[in-house]
């Protein structure tokens, strides 16, 4: 009887630790290469697929009958400036930001998710959560849709856990410029960093190494994107230690952090960077590199980084409007 009473336990705790992996991972790539050179995204169907959203990035690269942008907000950041109420540095964060927009208001599209058992340490030097969406462009026309955020401090046992931030946020706000705006809970004050951007074109990055080649040992990374009107606030795609770089196919393809980014139509531009640093050496930028981007209403683009030695990149951009 006992011997049954564990091994039920231990699945019963096998279950909620696979749950908690697909639920808190919904931007996760799917492992084959059609799904990560796509940019799709996936939910376990042990969790309900109407959570999150049904509309995938790219949704009409190939097909020209969209015929305009939509505004869409930009996430740059989102930093726990300050903490109280009993908390202290350093915390284990668990929790989710999401938006809900006017193309697909009644689901969640994940701008950061992390369950209690993948918890993201926050220090006071590194207050900064680790974004992974949103998997699509967060369309702001109209009033409908908000920003929910729901973040807990992990505690020595669940029932010690500590609320850090539950925040609901109206997305038709109009967020006009490149704002950081303070959001204060009771243990916690947020800066979240974000622009609208008008009538935009969604782009879906990718990237792969080519020609065989490999990161350099020794060396940290960086890729980023940027665009026009706020050339000097990049947001941050893939963050590595050295010799760290995710590659997740045989053929070189780079797992990113994040892949979507939106843009200006007209007048505008997608930079794509790469920084590479050596390790141990304090801001010591040992080579950058940049590709610009025009933007499409569909199709795709692609460019190379030349990175230190022989290591390069291939970027490809795919286009689409909604």
């Amino acid at each position: 009887m006992a011997d049954d009473a564990a091994a039920a336990a231990a699945a019963r705790k096998q279950t909620k630790l696979i749950w908690e992996e697909n639920y808190w991972h919904p931007n996760k790539h799917r492992s084959d290469r059609h799904a990560i050179y796509a940019g799709q995204y996936h939910a376990s169907d042990q969790m309900g697929t109407q959570d999150i959203t049904s509309i995938d990035p790219m949704f009409y690269t190939d097909d020209h009958r969209s015929s305009f942008g939509r505004d869409a907000l930009q996430f740059y950041s989102i930093k726990i400036a300050s903490i109280r109420g009993g908390l202290r540095w350093p915390l284990d964060v668990f929790g989710m930001v999401v938006a809900r927009d006017a193309l697909d208001n009644r689901t969640r599209n994940f701008v950061f998710a992390r369950a209690r058992s993948n918890c993201q340490t926050i220090t006071e030097e590194h207050p900064y959560l680790e974004l992974t969406g949103p998997s699509r462009a967060v369309v702001t026309c109209a009033d409908l849709g908000n920003i929910e955020i729901v973040l807990k401090a992990k505690g020595a046992s669940e029932s010690e856990d500590r609320d850090l931030s539950f925040l609901a946020l109206p997305l038709g706000r109009g967020y006009c410029s490149y704002d950081t705006d303070d959001y204060t809970s009771k243990r916690s004050r947020l800066e979240l960093t974000f622009r609208q951007v008008a009538r935009s074109v969604e782009a879906t990055i990718s990237a792969r190494l080519v020609g065989g080649s490999s990161w350099p040992e020794g060396f940290q990374g960086v890729l980023a994107a940027s665009i026009t009107s706020i050339d000097d606030a990049e947001l941050v795609l893939l963050a590595f230690e050295g010799n760290r770089l995710p590659v997740v196919a045989d053929d070189g393809m780079v797992e990113l952090s994040r892949r979507v980014v939106s843009v200006e139509p007209r007048d505008g531009e997608l930079k794509v960077s790469v920084v590479a640093r050596r390790l141990g050496k304090d801001g010591d930028v040992a080579r950058r590199d940049d590709i610009v981007f025009r933007p499409k209403n569909a199709g795709r683009s692609c460019g190379v980084l030349d990175l230190v030695g022989s290591c390069k990149l291939q970027v490809n951009v795919a286009w689409s409007l909604f």
